[in-house]
């Protein structure tokens, strides 16, 4: 029997969650938001050591501008796409980005596909002219990460199924000096259609990274 005057509790809404439980919660919660008091996070969520020129590239260039609109050019064997990767993680952890297109010629899919899985752990998809036979691969949450030939996206069934589905956040060309163009003795400019499907791109997507390391005019 409670005496005169004693204060009562309302234990109903007491907190009886598992301790390992919040444990974990509070955990996925400050790693989220990890990027807001560590700026260079992804560098250690990721199974690299970056170079002073890649670090700068990324964390003094690339992040800098939103939209994105940026040509790499570094010498070859300067690692582009870890500065890429790094670039993409970033992204994706302060919620920049959410879907992501890589676009190689076909010979580098597969290098591109293993670099991003192994040193960051992202799970991107090779996307094939089989995918799109029957559905649009480009909306397929599973393929918010994905990689497909600049040669393959050129194929018009692939190219009606990119601009059908949402736009991508980030759109990257690999081997840019391919997206070609002349000017004419007359002045007129005359565009290749990997051109005429990378200046389409790059009119819908919120941003477009070009790389390579070949001197090119046009």
């Amino acid at each position: 029997m409670q005496r005169e005057g004693a204060q009562t509790q309302d234990v109903s809404h007491a907190f009886g969650a598992d301790a390992n439980v919040v444990r974990l919660v509070a955990e996925a919660h400050r790693l989220r938001h990890a990027y807001l008091f560590n700026p260079i996070f992804a560098t250690e969520t990721s199974l690299i050591d970056a170079l002073p020129h890649q670090f700068i590239a990324v964390y003094h260039h690339l992040l800098k501008h939103s939209p994105l609109r940026f040509l790499l050019a570094d010498d070859a064997g300067a690692g582009k796409t870890i500065m890429t990767g790094l670039y993409i993680q970033e992204l994706l952890m302060r919620r920049q980005a959410e879907r992501v297109l890589i676009v190689p010629p076909a010979g580098l899919i597969g290098n591109w596909e293993r670099e991003l899985r192994v040193c960051f752990r992202l799970p991107f998809r090779i996307l094939s002219s089989t995918d799109a036979v029957r559905t649009n691969p480009f909306t397929h949450p599973e393929n918010r990460l994905a990689i497909v030939s600049l040669d393959t996206l050129r194929q018009e069934r692939m190219q009606q199924h990119l601009f059908d589905a949402p736009p991508y956040d980030l759109v990257v060309f690999d081997e840019a000096h391919k997206l070609s163009a002349r000017r004419e003795t007359d002045g007129a400019v005359t565009k290749s259609k990997r051109y005429q499907l990378a200046e389409r791109i790059a009119a819908q997507e919120k941003h477009l990274l070009l790389l390579t390391a070949t001197p090119h005019m046009g």
